[in-house]
């Protein structure tokens, strides 16, 4: 495989100028435009072309991109592979949805280390799409995700469950909250379903957030109230920075672990999901 290639087709498809491209590869334009022609004759499609934009993907372009990507993440994976030490216990890479990376990914991962000093591990975050596209395409082990889905040869099974309580800054039963106050976060179809039917007095708030991340913050400079996972609030409720509104519904939101029906490392997708149920326990 020309790697060397890849990573040029990358590097001008983002930037999409034939000079930043060669700047930022430490080489000449000549040089970039032979490694592009290399792989159009070898694909036997043109890959760009030039537009006001510059350098932009053809639609074979844009086709080629996605494979192009997998190919430079499993090259990495492999010379990582190929250099890690003869004591190691093998790499495992997991992943998991960008609302559960600020605690619970370093808590699975802390686990796997403390189960395994000798594996190598990568750990990343990103949206249940991606997850499951990486898990499809090899470039991931194992991924925690909020959406089950059937993708073909993926093996997808509810492993926790996601409480999502409503907090407040100051103490308040639910037929206190109002819409001016209220910040609804988009949790997902089935949430939002479920929380139009039990509130419906709290569909029109007027203030909305489609980023779960930002509710935290968002309540602790601004106040007001919210639903947020039970797990991410526990000490702000024991301090006293927020209180739960105890009256109103929980909604639970359940977690999936995606991985390949036939994995590489089967020994260590089975230990990444016995340290979530460590975890969880």
């Amino acid at each position: 495989m020309d790697t060397w290639s890849i990573k040029t087709f990358l590097t001008l498809a983002e930037v999409k100028r034939l000079s930043l491209c060669a700047e930022l590869l430490c080489i000449t334009k000549s040089a970039v435009s032979s490694r592009i022609k290399q792989l159009e004759s070898q694909l036997d499609q043109p890959l760009f072309e030039r537009s006001a934009q510059g350098m932009t993907l053809t639609l074979a372009g844009e086709r080629f991109y996605q494979h192009a990507q997998i190919m430079q993440q499993r090259w990495e994976h492999a010379k990582a592979d190929v250099k890690r030490s003869e004591h190691s216990a093998g790499t495992l890479r997991i992943a998991t949805h960008n609302t559960l990376a600020n605690d619970l990914l370093h808590r699975w991962g802390s686990e796997l280390r403390r189960q395994d000093s000798q594996l190598t591990l990568h750990m990343s975050a990103d949206y249940s799409s991606e997850i499951v596209t990486q898990v499809a395409a090899g470039t991931l082990d194992i991924g925690l995700i909020f959406v089950a889905d059937a993708t073909s040869g993926l093996i997808v099974e509810q492993v926790l469950s996601d409480d999502l309580i409503m907090v407040a800054n100051k103490p308040h039963l639910a037929h206190q909250i109002t819409a001016e106050d209220y910040l609804y976060i988009d949790w997902g179809w089935g949430y939002n379903a479920a929380h139009s039917e039990r509130l419906p007095h709290l569909k029109n708030s007027l203030q909305t957030c489609g980023l779960g991340e930002a509710g935290l913050p968002w309540l602790l400079t601004n106040g007001g109230s919210a639903y947020l996972p039970k797990r991410t609030v526990g000490s702000y409720l024991q301090n006293r920075r927020l209180y739960q509104v105890t009256d109103a519904p929980v909604f639970k939101r359940p977690i999936f672990a995606t991985y390949a029906r036939e994995p590489h490392n089967p020994s260590l997708v089975n230990q990444a999901l016995l340290a979530l149920q460590k975890i969880s326990g």
